[in-house]
């Protein structure tokens, strides 16, 4: 049995061992959050036009870094059950083989991410008066791309494991120094250079390859649970293909809904610095109130898939269901509040902006309530990862920004409204939000409630 940290993940009360393990999943969330919350407060004093720059690139990053990422979610499964059926050795072959194929992946994609990076912002409609800026602050985070990947590997591979609090200190000490360092490398404090934009981009890399450094230590070192040693590197074309299929759903799911985020910005875009500004914004806060159900979900995962593992069905359910009501407790009275005060949101953000606070003031009471129906969503989809059934994932991100954000967002306000020739008609953007999260929920209840999806998919010889 898989005991990390006092966390026993097979057996005991499932709602406390759901907030023991979900809780430093959700601070972790948080601290990554805070990365682009400080750029976007310290980028806000200078003025929308830098502010949009990390708005506007993260939507690219984010393309790039989601292929791997959703590769990473095969890690997260095999290693739970894994771990769960006692198998370390095979637990360990996983996080050596993804490590691995993560940095050449990453390596490959630098070069990808720089011959087409003026094509790129272009294709997003990138406003003339910030596309150099946001150029500058893409460039330098792609080329220090590579050094963010190991420590993605590392905490989804620990979280399947079931140690949740290893990645959180080490995402927590480089959230400090990164807090630190943004003033310092933006404005050109106590004899450090004035970077602007630029500034805050080189904070984020240094601070992530800090972080993945710590992270590959831990790993080859074993003090954390999994040991690895140059063998577990060399590429096991037996797992490979069991990776693969786990992964490359999620993967291509992450990334497919990513592309369509590419597709929705530059929509937004149309409408100006005012719109992409208060998005931006809307964006970070709620991913921030999300963080508990990313916790409970990332929670749900680990449980599932230990619990596949080591053939305990009824556990697995139960995990669900329990997380289901977690959430509705933590999420329902956030969004409320976030919709009562959004407003204010975004005066803390960019104080002086009349224009944006009233566009924040419209999105943040619609897009709030849909935000349940997205955390819901995504404890459904840890429990979907755990089991290493991950194509409702894939189908479920697709739909949720292909098939219902983007029509939707088009249709409501360039065909029922006036388009980008009237800021007003921003408002369908925030509708076309609400009723894709919405659909998409609707979407994977159906999907868990067909019950396919609880059996054990490791190979065990």
């Amino acid at each position: 049995m898989a005991k990390e940290n006092g966390i026993e993940l097979l057996e005991g009360n499932l709602s406390r061992t759901i907030i023991k393990l979900g809780y430093p999943m959700a601070i972790s969330s948080v601290v990554q959050t805070l990365y682009n919350l400080a750029d976007s407060f310290w980028l806000g004093k200078l003025g929308r036009d830098a502010l949009a720059a990390p708005i506007i690139s993260f939507n690219i990053i984010f393309f790039i870094l989601s292929l791997g990422m959703g590769f990473s979610m095969a890690g997260t499964s095999l290693v739970s059950q894994y771990t769960g059926s006692g198998e370390k050795e095979k637990a360990n072959r996983v996080a050596g083989n993804l490590l691995g194929y993560l940095i050449i992946f990453a390596v490959f994609f630098v070069f990808v991410g720089l011959f087409f990076d003026r094509s790129f912002l272009s294709f997003l409609s990138t406003p003339e008066d910030t596309f150099a800026l946001t150029l500058s602050y893409y460039r330098i985070m792609v080329i220090g791309m590579p050094l963010a990947f190991p420590f993605f590997v590392y905490q989804s591979v620990m979280n399947g494991y079931g140690d949740t609090i290893s990645p959180l200190k080490i995402q927590i000490i480089s959230a400090v120094i990164n807090l630190i360092l943004d003033p310092l490398l933006i404005f050109g404090r106590f004899g450090f250079p004035c970077l602007g934009v630029k500034g805050a981009a080189l904070t984020t890399i240094i601070t992530r390859g800090l972080a993945s450094f710590v992270g590959v230590y831990y790993f080859f070192s074993g003090t954390k649970g999994i040991k690895l040693s140059l063998k577990h590197l060399k590429p096991d074309f037996k797992l490979f293909p069991l990776m693969f299929k786990i992964g490359a759903p999620s993967s291509i799911g992450m990334s497919g809904g990513s592309l369509g985020f590419l597709v929705l910005i530059s929509i937004i875009n149309q409408f100006g610095t005012p719109v992409i500004s208060a998005y931006g914004i809307c964006n970070r806060v709620v991913h921030l109130f999300m963080m508990p159900a990313m916790g409970i979900s990332a929670a749900i995962t680990a449980i599932v898939g230990q619990n596949l593992g080591a053939n305990n069905l009824r556990r697995a359910k139960d995990a669900v269901k329990k997380g289901v009501y977690l959430i509705l407790i933590v999420i329902v009275p956030s969004m409320i509040l976030i919709a009562l005060f959004g407003k204010y949101i975004t005066i803390f953000f960019i104080p002086k902006d009349p224009l944006v606070h009233q566009i924040g003031n419209v999105m943040f009471y619609i897009v709030s309530p849909s935000v349940i129906f997205f955390a819901l969503t995504s404890v459904f989809n840890g429990a979907f990862q755990g089991a290493g059934f991950t194509i409702p994932v894939m189908a479920t991100n697709l739909a949720r920004i292909w098939i219902f954000r983007i029509p939707l967002v088009y249709f409501f306000s360039f065909i029922l409204l006036n388009g980008s020739n009237d800021i007003n008609s921003s408002v369908g953007i925030w509708y076309g939000m609400f009723f894709s999260n919405l659909f998409a929920f609707l979407m994977i209840l159906v999907w868990y409630l067909k019950g396919n999806w609880t059996k054990s998919r490791i190979y065990t010889k």
